[in-house]
């Protein structure tokens, strides 16, 4: 893999390597600095630095208010991922806090697809009788549901932060930016609803965030961070349990909890059966409930992890197909819709190429996109909307849904687009390397340094640093299956030697290839690992260079 340097300056002390990486995060002036470090706490922040209208959240709060003087019914329509289910629980626990019962209703994959459809308005008239009904994480695009709520006289409030199109739909009120995920969207509108009730579901704005996968900078890194600290302290009990049949302790909550154990287990639920019970999960105050509900999710979850694994090796075994194409197409009857964008997710990671999975229905085709930095995935997808039933998404996933029998049209059409729009270039495997350390900065105080620019996320990415060339002390294979390699390297210092431990998530098979004396370069993150009450510097490799003698 091809190293990318962020810069070519090699710092001499932490002071120096701290202004390096601040800056690579457009971080330079002393007050962003402090921002940085310490963020406001979401109720410091104002409307107008989060990018949404004043004068439409004004109006929201005056109509929810009215909808509590006339008792009149209101359905929150949510969705079926982890932003949605917590999205909805921020708004239903707000208007719960003000005297409304609010209505959820989360749509069923398979049975409505995505968003607002005119299939999923017909089942929530079919359960509800609603004089007002307000979208969480969805609603920008759907703009017949919306015309057909207008024709019918309910009343609407479009909260989310979806991609808009040139025109918005006719919802009478719109609470809407791309800076926040649909939960921190709800988030703002409960904030002036209930200041309370906003403080306690800062959890699920954090682990929505993060779920989100939205750049942890200026509003959103405030969010994780106070979020985080209510997630450690959380009186959900449902959550409380979920982490403890994970082996969490609420001490050592980070960012990888919520990617790695909260937010699969949360969007299992969505992707195999129904999200309800995971709404259910977040809001519950019985523990024989949470307990039964915890049980669900982590079976779920298993499920849903042995169908990914049998869709990749299916996918992986037609890779010859696009070896020459400039993105990667993958269509089966068998793909459970559920996991298709697991599925795209894991031929990205494979192959550093734009991938999209579709699962082929009798009716239907649902697709699910996943893309590499530099190609915005919707707006490939979006040119040829003309061909497809429905289409939306980040610039970094999408999704769409197509007639099965204009699938070869569409993936024909997608080819030619990408050839001509995405370069070789744009597709080199490459790693982004923030910086070459020098041998006096391998020490556990830099891992400490590093540490305190945690959460890490999209746009504040754990530091990849490079070290100077190394001698392999040992390599082994370790973990299930010898799966991971351990390295013992050797780093000369002033006669004598640094030994510094690594670590090769998924390089096992790499440990024949290097003998003792082999000489290295290696790229990846310094950490701090704790066993029994000691610290010590260790290496996350990231990618191994050998140095030609």
């Amino acid at each position: 893999m091809h190293w990318q340097y962020t810069t070519s300056t090699s710092p001499t002390d932490l002071k120096q390597l701290t202004d390096l990486l601040l800056s690579h995060r457009g971080v330079k002036s002393q007050s962003q600095r402090e921002v940085f470090f310490h963020p406001k706490h979401p109720v410091e922040l104002t409307l107008e630095e989060v990018g949404i209208s004043a004068e439409q959240m004004d109006m929201a709060v005056r109509r929810i208010q009215q909808a509590k003087e006339r008792n009149e019914e209101v359905v929150i329509f949510g969705d079926y991922d982890a932003d949605g289910i917590c999205s909805t629980a921020i708004l239903w626990e707000a208007l719960r806090s003000i005297g409304i019962i609010a209505k959820p209703f989360l749509p069923h994959r398979e049975k409505h697809g995505y968003g607002l459809t005119l299939r999923s308005l017909t089942s929530v008239l079919e359960e509800h009788k609603p004089q007002l009904l307000i979208t969480v994480d969805n609603g920008i695009v759907a703009h017949a549901a919306f015309a057909e709520l207008q024709r019918l006289g309910i009343d609407t409030i479009l909260t989310d932060h979806h991609a808009p199109e040139a025109e918005l739909p006719v919802a009478q009120i719109v609470i809407h930016t791309t800076k926040l995920c649909g939960s921190g969207v709800a988030w703002f509108l409960a904030r002036h609803l209930s200041e309370t009730s906003a403080q306690a579901s800062l959890d699920l704005a954090a682990i929505a965030t993060i779920a989100d996968q939205m750049v942890l900078l200026d509003a959103n890194r405030s969010f994780v961070v106070h979020g985080m600290a209510e997630l450690r302290q959380t009186e959900r009990i449902g959550l409380q349990l979920l982490m403890a049949k994970a082996n969490v302790l609420p001490e050592k909550i980070s960012a990888d909890t919520i990617n790695y154990v909260i937010a699969p287990r949360l969007n299992a639920m969505g992707r195999l059966k129904h999200s309800l019970d995971a709404l259910r999960l977040v809001c519950t105050t019985s523990y024989d409930r949470a307990h039964q509900l915890v049980a669900e999710l982590n079976d779920t979850n298993v499920t849903r992890q042995e169908l990914t694994s049998e869709m990749i090796e299916h996918a992986i075994s037609q890779a010859e197909r696009w070896e020459n194409e400039h993105i990667i197409i993958v269509a089966s009857e068998d793909y459970h819709e559920g996991v298709i964008g697991l599925l795209a997710s894991k031929l990205v990671e494979e192959y550093f190429k734009p991938a999209i999975a579709i699962s082929i229905g009798q009716k239907t085709a649902k697709a699910s996109a996943r893309s590499i930095m530099g190609v915005n995935i919707t707006e490939l997808i979006r040119q040829v909307k003309d061909d497809l039933l429905e289409a939306g998404g980040h610039p970094m996933a999408a999704g769409f849904a197509a007639d099965p029998a204009k699938l070869t049209v569409v993936q024909q059409r997608l080819q030619v687009l990408a050839k001509a729009q995405i370069t070789a270039e744009m597709l080199t495997p490459r790693l982004l390397v923030e910086v070459g350390l020098p041998i006096e900065l391998i020490t556990l105080s830099t891992a400490e340094e590093i540490a305190h620019f945690a959460p890490f996320g999209q746009g504040n990415l754990e530091p990849i640093i490079s070290l100077p060339p190394a001698v392999i002390h040992m390599a082994s294979q370790v973990g299930k299956e010898g799966k991971h390699l351990r390295l013992q390297i050797g780093l000369p210092k002033e006669g004598t030697q640094i030994t510094l431990t690594c670590l090769a998530w998924g390089k096992g098979s790499l440990a024949t290839e290097l003998p003792v004396g082999t000489q290295v370069e290696l790229a990846g993150c310094l950490s701090v690992n704790e066993w029994k009450n000691k610290r010590s510097l260790q290496m996350i490799v990231r990618d191994i260079h050998l140095i030609e003698s």
